[in-house]
């Protein structure tokens, strides 16, 4: 039997960041990846056409530029390069009107005032006081093991940001409303948060000030977001770990409640004599390791998990020119916008687009952001070509059709070329090359901790967010299982790609088995 120090199931952005700090503080770490491919949601593929280069799940790297991985880890010597657009943000509006968020705040805010000047200056206020004043504050709570809600709020009060608590009682609706007046701006926001997978439930509001604090700090990855993936193996690599594709554990090794190994499912048996941490899914590790190692009401949690409300579907388009909107008739900008939204205009139409996904049905009003990669980076596609995806917002299963039919797959692209031309008339036949369109049934099937579509690994719930992330027992990554941690996005912070559950359990295992970081954990802002 081989033996490691310590085995990571899955080859996911997460499981690379956690394996990568420890084969770099001396362990012999082996990662078990089941695809033949590394990077979970971080793959880069050409879906159209070739040559030309798509990213299939993860697209945008909010805040990577403040990540302690992305420094710790030093990925930009790995192949890591990061583009940060002037401008981040768009929304494109039927009207033939657009709001531009920039990384230069003047101009976000003069495109603001065109709506409501009094809108504009509480964006001000608030990109002072949560991109600026709490955005190290935000970082530390992403990047360290999360505190009940108890103790959340006095440290919070303590770092001189205690409102920051406040909105974990609000709705989305709730926590954009109360600060803005012009419809435009209030779709705005409540699309960029839906776009988190949230639904406009209480708690949601909590993601409001955390995407203030990133929200002109969205980077794309040079080459593909597979580079993330990529540079992350290279980090585990170079300092003596192993990564094995092809490789689906089929149970973890529990003996005397300890964890010891895992099996394969070629009955191949791995032993790990310090940990063994999983970046599957809550319900999945359950399972992997026997319901009998853990509590009921554990098990009853997992069993209970809630995937997403809804669902994307992604329609990937190799170009010939960019998609050029309307709207840059009155706003320029939008046609250089990074992360752009179309297709809602109203919170009324926003509204109707999640009452259709909660009763199955394609929406009236299809709706999400995407980008067009090749603006800031034309390796994305050859010979000055360009490629471009919109990610609507849809139901995981749906009303009288089937996701895997090529007859609802064909409709559903012309639907939405048709919704996209409405915003951005250029995407003609003379202009789209080829078309491929990626369901959530796709997506279940490529990273399968994504059940049912589920990007972001699980709905964010009071109960499945926070300290309850999977559960008040497991908040801090370790289980009951001696030797046994978690390290994906069922834990806090969550999805998106971000790192930090793989971080945090970094820093967690350290400390567990003595080691002594050879890198330096960030330092709570109430400490200071």
């Amino acid at each position: 039997m081989d033996r490691y120090d310590g085995i990571v199931i899955g080859a996911g952005h997460n499981g690379l960041v956690l394996a990568a700090y420890l084969a770099r503080a001396g362990l012999k770490v082996a990662v078990l990846e089941r695809n033949p491919d590394i990077g979970g949601g971080c793959v880069t593929r050409e879906v159209t056409l070739p040559g030309f280069r798509h990213n299939t799940h993860a697209n945008f790297l909010v805040g990577w530029d403040l990540a302690p991985p992305f420094y710790d880890l030093e990925l930009y010597k790995y192949g890591l390069g990061l583009i940060i657009p002037p401008v981040q943000v768009g929304v494109a509006f039927r009207d033939g009107t657009a709001l531009t968020v920039h990384r230069d705040l003047e101009r976000t805010c003069r495109s603001i005032a065109r709506f409501s000047e009094r809108d504009a200056k509480t964006y001000r206020e608030l990109y002072r006081k949560f991109a600026e004043g709490a955005r190290d504050t935000i970082t530390y709570l992403l990047y360290s093991p999360p505190l009940p809600p108890e103790e959340l709020g006095p440290r919070l009060q303590e770092a001189g940001l205690g409102e920051l608590a406040q909105y974990s009682a609000l709705t989305i609706s709730e926590a954009v409303e109360r600060h803005f007046e012009d419809e435009h701006v209030r779709v705005m926001f409540k699309l960029f948060l839906h776009a988190y997978t949230l639904e406009d439930i209480p708690g949601a509001g909590f993601f409001f000030p955390r995407i203030f604090s990133r929200i002109d700090r969205l980077a794309l990855a040079v080459g593909g977001t597979a580079n993330l993936s990529l540079a992350l193996a290279r980090a585990v690599r170079a300092h003596g770990g192993t990564i094995v594709t092809g490789a689906h554990v089929r149970r973890i090794l529990v003996r005397d409640n300890r964890a010891v190994g895992v099996e394969l499912a070629d009955g191949t048996a791995l032993g790990a004599d310090r940990f063994v941490a999983s970046s599957a899914d809550f319900p999945q590790t359950v399972q992997l390791a026997g319901e009998g190692s853990f509590d009921s009401d554990i098990v009853d949690k997992a069993y209970r998990w809630q995937w997403a409300g809804h669902a994307l579907v992604v329609l990937h388009l190799a170009l010939r020119e960019p998609p050029h909107y309307r709207s840059a008739a009155f706003d320029p900008d939008i046609d250089q916008a990074f992360n752009l939204f179309i297709g809602g205009d109203t919170s009324e139409e926003i509204r109707t687009c999640f009452d259709d996904i909660h009763r199955g049905r394609f929406p009236t009003y299809p709706m999400g952001n995407g980008a067009c990669d090749t603006i800031f980076d034309p390796t994305y596609a050859p010979g000055g070509g360009h490629t471009a995806f919109w990610w609507p917002f849809v139901p995981y299963e749906l009303e009288g059709a089937d996701w895997d039919d090529e007859a609802t797959k064909r409709e559903v692209t012309e639907r939405l070329l048709e919704v996209w031309r409405q915003y951005a008339p250029n995407l003609d036949s003379g202009n789209v090359l080829a078309t491929y369109l990626h369901t959530p049934k796709d997506t279940a099937r490529d990273v399968i901790t994504m059940v049912r579509g589920s990007h972001q690994i699980g709905a964010y719930t009071l109960d499945q967010w926070g300290y309850t992330r999977p559960h008040p027992a497991l908040s801090h990554y370790r289980t009951p299982v001696e030797g046994l941690y978690l390290c994906g996005s069922t834990s806090h912070p969550g999805g998106s790609v971000t790192g930090a559950p793989g971080y945090n359990a970094a820093n967690v295992i350290a400390r567990d088995l003595g080691l002594q970081p050879w890198w330096r954990p960030l330092t709570p802002p109430w400490q200071r």
